[in-house]
């Protein structure tokens, strides 16, 4: 592959905002890729910006796996006591708790298996 501002000079890799080959005078090395000197820097250290916030989140979010499912939970609970406390499983805070139940045990079903089938994790 040859440069694109310098067709008679070998590419030393390409620009991560812009994908164009670049040579070694044309390139400026922003410690996790290749940026257009003088061009792209923002958008490289944007995209590097943007990739290292995600894995951050993405490597905590197996120890949140239980967070939203356990306050489904404790809220169904509360609403299904409350309702059938009142004597009538009918009325419309025994359906929300039920409501609130499933849905947690929905999500940590979903979680569980999202986790679960990345080897990473």
């Amino acid at each position: 592959m040859r440069c694109f501002n310098h067709q008679d000079v070998e590419a030393i890799g390409t620009c991560k905002a812009c994908h164009k080959g670049l040579c070694p005078d044309c390139a400026n090395d922003m410690g996790h890729g290749l940026a257009c000197a003088g061009k792209h820097e923002d958008v490289v250290e944007t995209y590097n910006t943007i990739i290292q916030r995600n894995a951050k989140v993405y490597s905590a979010a197996p120890k949140n796996i239980l967070i939203a499912p356990i306050f489904y939970l404790f809220m169904g609970l509360v609403f299904a006591y409350f309702g059938y406390k009142d004597g009538s499983m009918t009325n419309l805070p025994f359906i929300m708790g039920a409501g609130f139940i499933v849905f947690g045990i929905v999500i940590f079903v979903r979680n569980y298996s999202l986790f679960k089938s990345n080897p990473k994790n």
